[in-house]
């Protein structure tokens, strides 16, 4: 029966689902695996030089069939359960015993922070995408209609959860032109996540429970059933909800028949669909962790972004006690990240969101406190910037509101690496069209120069010392 659920899981999954890459990552880190191909193929940098010489449009095509692909049928959707997709999971992990376990929302920094603990990683929230054909991108009223039923369905199959319809046709265009996004968010912890805890976490130790406090505004449409229009990127919040001239060029640009959005009408904020933490489940982690004998640890941040600068620094830390100069950084984004070859070339790591500008905004506030010397692991009396800085970029399908181009990204790291700035796994003429680029980065990754052996994992206690230090508020992030 287990076998027949972790199949479920597995067909129910979509693959470039930040959600699913952390899980994806880390159990081929825990493994002593790479996250080449996103753990699910071959990271081929010819085929993805070949992909990236088709036509534009063709290479459109390829990204919306892939979309296509990834999801289910109208009829399957019955059969979803997120049971289903919690065995998928677990099973991702080895038996243990584990030093340590994060829970909650993700976030790329959070997958590095994971991997420096040795621990697995339990997602609160998961995507399940489903065939849509019919709705046009650019009408999210329609795309609402023509959904709500499926996401009631759900909802009501699966008691414990919470049903996101997220709908983002500037960011995701490419994949909404076929597909439709579920997200389903945990409310209670689950059998499958109750049984981890219980049987794969060494005594005693620490459940790291993350908790992302970002909402979005939000329409109800059945019990435990909302409608988000629009996502974190490089549109605000509130120009999905109010077009103006940069929205009605983009339409232009894509070739819409539209001149802006028209979305429904919202009701509450609640937390945002991919990324937001629901205080629900914390009951259940509470409840398993006391009767199991493991404290909990809450990390809470305002956004994905947030911690990237903290688990940074946390990284050049650990390195520079272990004797190595910790003056290589590695910027990754979305979901191309390789926790295992960020150890073997001693890079410290920075996760970029996406590959809008607030990523980039982040980026540079973080390169600027080096200069400054009030971001350095040192005394903070002295600047302390990098030596080298390696960056990749995730590639969606799409020139989106807010895209920064290759060139710009390369000016950026030029500006602060003291000795060498590289654009790395990048097609920069296709991006960013280029279906290979999920191929490409992790050779890239493992094209970085030197190697060190991977490290004995910190301990949960590792955070306190650094933060006591360091201090969790020059980070924007809470720890208690």
């Amino acid at each position: 029966m287990k076998l027949m659920s972790r199949a479920k899981g597995a067909r129910f999954q979509t693959d470039f689902d930040s959600s699913a890459n952390t899980v994806r990552a880390l159990g081929s880190f825990l493994h002593g695996e790479s996250h080449r191909g996103m753990s699910m193929g071959p990271g081929s940098p010819r085929l993805a030089n070949g992909l990236a010489r088709l036509p534009r449009p063709v290479r459109r095509r390829i990204f919306a069939g892939m979309g296509y692909q990834q999801a289910i049928p109208l009829d399957r959707v019955r059969d979803v359960r997120i049971e289903d997709l919690d065995e998928w999971v677990v099973q991702q992990y080895g038996p243990g015993p584990y030093p340590a376990l994060v829970i909650g929302s993700t976030s790329g920094a959070v997958v590095h922070l994971a991997a420096a603990l040795g621990a697995p990683f339990l997602p609160q929230t998961q995507l399940v995408s489903v065939r849509d054909t019919a709705t046009h991108p650019d009408d999210p009223r329609a795309a609402l209609d023509a959904i709500a039923p499926l996401a009631r369905r759900v909802a009501a199959n699966n008691p414990g959860i919470a049903v996101y319809h997220m709908h983002d046709p500037g960011q995701d265009r490419a994949m909404l032109e076929k597909m439709a996004y579920l997200r389903l968010k945990r409310l209670e912890l689950g059998e499958a996540y109750e049984r981890f805890i219980e049987e794969r976490l060494a005594p005693g130790a620490p459940i790291i429970q993350v908790e992302c406090t970002r909402d979005w505004r939000t329409r109800e449409i059945g019990d435990r059933a909302y409608f988000q229009f629009g996502c974190l990127g490089g549109i605000p919040e509130e120009e999905y909800h109010d077009t103006g001239e940069r929205i009605t060029e983009f339409l232009h640009t894509a070739k819409s028949d539209r001149d802006g959005w028209e979305p429904p009408e919202t009701d509450a904020r609640r937390p945002e669909a991919e990324w937001g933490f629901h205080p629900s489940m914390a009951e259940g982690v509470r409840r398993v962790a006391e009767r199991s004998g493991h404290p909990v640890r809450r990390l809470t941040f305002e956004d994905p972004q947030v911690p990237s600068a903290f688990v940074a620094d946390f990284y050049r830390s650990w390195y520079r006690e272990r004797g190595m100069e910790g003056n290589r950084l590695l910027v990754e984004s979305y979901v191309q990240w390789d926790p295992l070859w960020v150890l073997k070339v001693g890079a410290v790591p920075f996760w970029l969101r996406f590959n809008m500008r607030p990523a980039q905004e982040a980026l540079i506030d973080y390169l600027e406190g080096l200069e400054g010397g009030d971001r350095g692991t040192g005394d903070g009396s002295e600047p302390d910037p990098y030596d080298e800085i390696r960056l990749n970029v995730f590639s969606q399908g799409l020139k989106s509101p807010g895209l920064v181009p290759p060139e710009e990204w390369r000016e950026t790291i030029e500006r602060y690496a003291r000795r060498k700035a590289e654009v790395i796994g990048v097609d920069e003429e296709a991006y960013p069209v280029d279906p290979g680029s999920t191929m490409r980065f992790q050779p890239a990754f493992e094209g970085i120069e030197g190697r060190h052996p991977l490290p004995t994992p910190l301990p949960v206690d590792a955070i306190d010392t650094f933060l006591a230090e360091h201090g969790g508020g020059r980070y924007g992030v809470g720890w208690s």
